[in-house]
């Protein structure tokens, strides 16, 4: 259920032509710009700000929440948007009816503020509202200049007894440009006190190294960019492997969370000192699609995207698509299939063989780049084989993949 407060805005989206047999995948809704997803970080919390990474994780049933005895009334969190951004709406999703077992400990009154200025100053109203304890409640933003920052105070629960007070999801829709900086990601980042995680970008393209444990394990990463938001895989020195989600925050620290058997834990930190190497520092990187087809036998691509309902590979795919053809003509033993993914949005069957269509446009692109086509077989996955939840933004996101399996 959604709640709009004072405004209704109806929306109507454009007939999608699904194949015979298959039903199409739902329209999307709009996108929240306060999830890991879109490039939003959590700055601060009113307590516990671990747990309140599940407040931008897309997934409206994880929850932060907190004794209203402990941590006293308002509560206040501060987001950072990828860029600044024009909102249209905002608000929560509310944590229930009796969240925990405490009747009445969902989130009531909030006020949400925006600015442009910084996370600390600048702030104006951008809407009030009293939210229902089920679902979303968004207002109608105030302010129609761009703004960076978002402010969240919970003023109290549902129940102004309830003993502790939940909500699930911050929630701000609108529009905003990703970073254009170049070689965005392009640095050495201070993980832990003697950990370190350096990255090199190469247009959408990223690879790299981390060291952790104090120092006493590494491990190597490759992915890609888009919109501002790297995707990687990681797979350390023992072999064991996980994907993570990144940004760059305003300060220019790396912020993001890693995947491992479905754990979601925080991943980052701020520049490096000047002068900080990596077992990666010195070493050109080579393309990362030959190094895994060769050792692992697979890989996951993330920059081979597209568009809703579609089975055309965007004009930003070039890259990952250019990397992969250059992986098969440079050892020409490599047979491969080559599998599409889909999140679980939408009918199995519908995402089956959207999953089987993307899969062959990605064989035609390379075929017609010059690689044989006997060397190649497209098969479709669908939403089959998840590589995180399905309940989040970012687990979506990293299940919306193309792999690449040596024959």
């Amino acid at each position: 259920m959604i709640q709009r407060i004072a405004v209704m805005v109806v929306i109507v989206f454009g007939i999608l032509m699904p194949c015979a047999g298959a039903t199409a995948e739902d329209a999307p809704a709009p996108d929240d710009l306060l999830t890991l997803a879109k490039g939003a970080v959590l700055v601060s919390a009113a307590a516990d700000p671990l747990r309140a990474l599940a407040l931008t994780d897309g997934d409206p049933e994880s929850n932060w929440n907190a004794s209203t005895k402990k941590v006293p009334l308002p509560h206040v969190f501060v987001f950072e948007l990828i860029a600044p951004a024009t909102i249209t709406e905002a608000g929560i999703i509310g944590a229930g009816d009796r969240p925990g077992g405490v009747a009445g400990g969902s989130a009531g009154n909030v006020l949400i503020e925006g600015s442009a200025e910084g996370p600390d100053a600048g702030f104006a109203t951008l809407a009030t509202l009293d939210a229902a304890p089920n679902g979303e409640t968004l207002a109608p933003s105030a302010i129609s200049t761009p703004v960076r920052w978002l402010r969240y105070t919970i003023n109290g629960a549902q129940s102004a007894d309830a003993s502790w007070l939940y909500f699930n999801e911050a929630v701000a829709h609108g529009t905003t440009a990703p970073p254009s900086d170049p070689d965005r990601f392009t640095g050495v980042f201070q993980s832990g006190r003697v950990d370190f995680i350096e990255l090199k970008q190469d247009g959408a393209a990223l690879t790299g190294c981390y060291i952790e444990n104090s120092g006493r394990s590494t491990g190597t990463l490759s992915g890609s960019v888009n919109e501002g938001v790297a995707l990687l895989n990681w797979t350390s020195e023992q072999g064991i492997q996980g994907n993570a989600f990144m940004t760059i925050d305003s300060t220019g620290a790396l912020a993001g969370v890693r995947y491992r058997q479905r754990s979601r834990n925080a991943w980052g930190g701020p520049p490096a000192p000047e002068g900080t190497t990596t077992p990666c520092s010195d070493i050109q990187p080579v393309n990362p699609i030959v190094a895994a087809l060769q050792e692992a036998g697979e890989v996951q691509i993330y920059g081979i995207l597209f568009n809703h309902d579609s089975d055309v590979p965007k004009a930003s795919s070039r890259a990952a698509l250019e990397q992969l053809r250059e992986a098969l003509a440079s050892d020409t033993s490599l047979d491969v299939t080559i599998e599409g993914h889909t999140d679980s949005d939408g009918d199995d069957a519908y995402n089956l063989d959207l999953s089987q269509r993307r899969a062959a446009s990605v064989v035609s692109w390379l075929t017609d780049a010059g690689i044989e086509a006997t060397r190649m077989q497209p098969a479709g996955r669908g939403e089959s084989e998840p590589v995180a939840s399905n309940n989040t933004a970012d687990g979506k996101a990293l299940n919306r993949r193309v792999e690449v399996v040596r024959r």
